[in-house]
C-alpha cells in the first residue's frame, strides 16, 4: 500500500517593538534596523466540519484542542498508532468540539500509515458527507478513498481514474504513484472500463494508456498498441510510464519488463445437487483452484466459484451473469447436457471449458471446449495400425452418443484412405447393457461368407488361421467397455480370429483395474500420452496439489480440474483477453503438458495425445505406426 503522510506547516509569529510614554518621563525607544518584508503568511487552513452540532463546554473544548495537537505531532514523527487513538478520542468522545472535523481528517491519514485501510476510508467517505463538494479537502480525500483500497487492485484504478486532474502537485504524484502499482495488476475489463472513465487531463490516463498500449503490443496488435502510445505521451506520460510508451512505438517492451496480468476464471459446478455429482463436483474443483494459484508470476487468476445446484436455469442464469462480469473464461459442466445449457445461454461467446463433458465437433459450437472431445490424432494412427496388419473388413460396434458417432464417421473415412472396406456400422441404445444382437450382427459381416466359402462351422476355430485378417472396431466410453468387453469374449468374436480396436476408452487404468484381463488381452486402442501417475505432468500436479492444500493427494479426479483450467490459463498467458482472443490463443496451443495428458487444440477441438498401445495383463504395450 502506498503510504502518505501530510507535510506538518509551521506558523511563525513575527515579534514587535513597543514604544512606552511614561505619563510623566519621556523614555526613549530604540529604533530597529531596517530589514527585508516578512515573507508572505502561509495559506490559512481549510475550515474543517463540526462531527456534531451541540453544546459543549470550554473545558471539553480545550481538551480536544490539545488531543488533535498532540495526534498531528504523533502523526508528524511518523506514530500513526499513537495519531489514530488520540483523534479516535476526540471523535468518540466530544463529536461536537470545533476541532472534531480535523480529528477526523487525522483519522484518515494516520490510518492510511498505520494499514488500517477500513477505518480510513470509513473516516474519508463520513468527512466527505459532511462538506459540500466543492470544499478544498474534498480531492484529498477522494484520493485517501483510492490509497485505501491499494489492496483491491481493480477497484482502486476505478476510483484513481474517475478523479479530476489535481492543481495540488503532491495529490497528482501520489494519484500517478498508486496507479503505477495497480496498473499492472488489474483485469483487462477493468483497465478499459478505467479508461473510459478517465478525463483526457486526469493524472491517471497516462498511465493506463501506456500499460494498454504495452499489453496491446504483447498481443500483436500493433495499431492499438502504437495509438495508445502516442495518446499517452500526449497526455503527459512521464517517467517510466513515457519510457514504455516510447518503447511500444519502437516495436518492443524495455528489458526486464513483465506483462503481469489479472485474469478472473469462473467455475460452474452442481456442489449442492445430488450427493455423488456433488462430491465428484468438489474433488474436480480442488485441481481447478490449484490451477489457479499456480499460474505464474507473469498472470494472477482470481477463481469464482458458483453452484448452479445442478439446474439448468440457474446454470443459464448464472452463464449470463459471468458474461456480463467480464470473466475470462468458465471451467464445468460435467455433463453434456449442462455444457449445451450454458453455450446457449451466452449472448456472445464466452469460452467455456468442460473437463467430462463427451462432445462431438458438431455438438460444441464457438468457444466451448471439453477435454473428451474425438481422438482424431489416435484414430487416424489406429487406421494405420489396421492397414499394417492387413485388415480385410472392419465392423463397427458404437452408441447411439454423438461422440461415439462421429468417431465412428472419422475411423471409417481414415480406414477408406487406407483402402480398408466397413462391412457393418452396430449401433446400441446409450445405457444398454446387454448386446447380443449387435455382437452377433458383427461377427456374421466380418465372417459368415468366408466361413462359408471354407466350408467351416461357426465353431471350427481349429483352421482360424486359414481366415482373413478383420477386426471389430469399439469407439465407446469406458462405462461401456466394462459391460462389452465380457460379452465379445462370451459371443466368440476372439475364437474367430476378430481383433478388437478401440478408442481410449479401452486404455482406461481405472476399467483395466476392474475387467478380468482375459476379456482385454491383444486388444489394440489408442492411449494417451503422459496420462500415469508417473508421467512428469502428473508428477508436477501432485506436488503442487499437496503443496497448495497441505495433505496428499489420493483421487485422480483432481487433475482433470486441473487440466481444464490449465487450458484457459494457458490462453490467458498468451494475452488473450476478448473471448475472440481468448479462441485465437486457445487455437494455438500445443503440446501443453498437464497431469492426464499432452493437450493440443486442433479445429476447435481440444485434442490428446495419443499412441497405438496392444493391451496384454492389463498393461499398455506401445506399437509403432510408422
Amino acid at each position: 500500500m502506498l503510504m502518505r503522510r501530510a507535510s506538518a506547516r509551521t506558523h511563525t509569529a513575527s515579534g514587535r517593538f513597543v514604544c512606552a510614554l511614561a505619563l510623566l518621563t519621556m523614555v526613549s525607544c530604540a529604533v530597529p534596523e531596517p530589514r527585508a518584508p516578512d515573507a508572505p503568511p502561509a495559506p490559512a487552513e481549510p475550515a474543517d466540519p463540526v462531527l456534531v452540532a451541540a453544546p459543549i463546554s470550554g473545558a471539553r473544548q480545550s481538551e480536544a484542542s490539545e488531543l488533535v495537537a498532540r495526534a498531528q505531532s504523533a502523526l508528524d514523527a511518523g506514530d500513526a498508532e499513537e495519531a489514530l487513538r488520540l483523534a479516535g478520542r476526540v471523535i468518540e468522545e466530544m463529536p461536537a468540539a470545533g476541532v472534531s472535523g480535523r480529528a477526523l481528517l487525522i483519522r484518515a491519514r494516520a490510518a492510511i500509515e498505520a494499514g488500517e485501510p477500513v477505518t480510513a476510508e470509513e473516516a474519508a467517505d463520513r468527512y466527505l458527507t459532511l462538506v459540500p463538494s466543492d470544499h478544498p479537502r474534498v480531492p484529498e480525500l477522494r484520493v485517501l478513498r483510492a490509497e485505501a483500497v491499494a489492496e483491491e487492485p481493480d477497484e482502486a484504478l476505478l476510483r484513481l481514474a474517475a478523479l479530476p486532474r489535481m492543481s495540488d502537485v503532491e495529490l497528482a504524484d501520489r494519484i500517478v504513484s498508486l496507479s503505477r502499482s495497480v496498473v499492472t495488476l488489474v483485469s483487462d475489463a477493468t483497465l478499459e472500463t478505467a479508461l473510459d472513465t478517465a478525463a483526457d487531463d486526469a493524472d491517471a490516463r497516462p498511465v493506463l494508456e501506456a500499460r494498454a498500449a504495452a499489453l496491446a503490443l504483447d498481443a500483436e496488435d500493433r495499431t492499438a498498441s502504437d495509438a495508445l502510445a502516442r495518446a499517452a505521451l500526449a497526455h503527459g506520460a512521464s517517467g517510466p510510464d513515457a519510457l514504455l510508451a516510447e518503447a511500444v512505438l519502437a516495436g518492443e517492451l524495455p528489458e526486464g519488463y513483465v506483462a503481469s496480468r489479472e485474469v478472473t476464471l469462473a467455475a460452474v459446478f452442481p456442489l449442492e445437487g445430488a450427493p455423488a455429482l456433488a462430491a465428484f463436483s468438489s474433488l474436480v474443483l480442488e485441481g481447478i483452484e490449484v490451477a489457479a494459484m499456480t499460474a505464474g508470476d507473469d498472470l494472477e487468476v482470481t477463481l469464482e466459484v458458483m453452484d448452479d445446484g445442478g439446474d439448468p436455469d440457474r446454470t443459464a442464469e448464472l452463464i449470463a451473469q459471468l458474461e456480463v462480469a467480464g470473466v475470462g473464461g468458465v471451467v464445468g459442466f460435467l455433463q453434456e447436457l449442462a455444457l449445451d445449457v450454458a453455450a446457449d445461454a451466452r449472448s456472445g461467446e464466452l469460452p467455456l471449458m468442460s473437463p467430462t463433458a463427451r462432445v462431438s465437433g458438431a455438438a460444441s459450437g464457438r468457444g466451448v471446449y471439453s477435454l473428451e472431445g474425438v481422438d482424431s490424432i489416435g484414430l487416424h494412427d489406429l487406421a494405420r495400425y489396421a492397414a499394417s496388419q492387413g485388415y480385410q473388413r472392419v465392423a463397427f460396434i458404437e452408441s447411439t452418443s454423438p461422440l461415439s458417432t462421429e468417431e465412428g464417421d472419422l475411423f471409417e473415412r481414415e480406414l477408406r484412405r487406407f483402402g480398408i472396406p466397413t462391412v457393418g456400422r452396430f449401433r446400441y441404445q446409450e445405457g444398454l447393457t446387454f448386446f447380443e444382437p449387435q455382437l452377433r450382427s458383427a461377427r456374421d459381416s466380418l465372417r459368415t461368407a468366408e466361413i462359408a466359402a471354407l466350408g467351416l462351422t461357426e465353431d471350427d476355430t481349429l483352421r482360424v488361421e486359414t481366415l482373413e485378417p478383420v477386426a471389430v472396431f469399439v469407439p465407446v466410453p469406458p462405462e461401456d467397455v466394462e459391460l462389452l468387453a465380457p460379452q465379445i469374449t462370451h459371443f466368440g468374436l476372439d475364437t474367430l480370429a476378430i481383433d478388437v480396436l478401440g478408442t481410449t476408452g479401452w486404455s482406461d487404468p481405472e476399467m483395466l483395474r476392474r475387467v478380468d484381463t482375459r476379456h482385454t488381452n491383444r486388444v489394440v486402442a489408442s492411449a494417451p500420452i503422459g496420462a500415469g501417475t508417473d508421467s512428469p505432468g502428473y508428477q508436477r500436479f501432485r506436488e503442487a496439489f499437496e503443496e497448495h492444500f497441505q495433505r496428499t493427494l489420493v483421487s485422480p479426479v483432481p487433475a482433470v480440474g486441473y487440466d481444464a483450467a490449465l487450458l484457459l490459463i494457458e490462453a490467458f498467458r498468451r494475452g488473450a483477453r476478448s473471448p475472440d482472443q481468448v479462441r485465437a490463443a486457445l487455437e494455438g496451443l500445443e503440446d501443453i503438458e498437464g497431469a492426464t495428458g499432452v493437450f493440443s487444440v486442433i479445429d476447435g477441438r481440444v485434442v490428446r495425445r495419443t499412441r497405438v498401445v496392444r493391451i496384454q495383463s492389463g498393461t499398455m504395450n506401445p506399437i509403432p505406426t510408422g
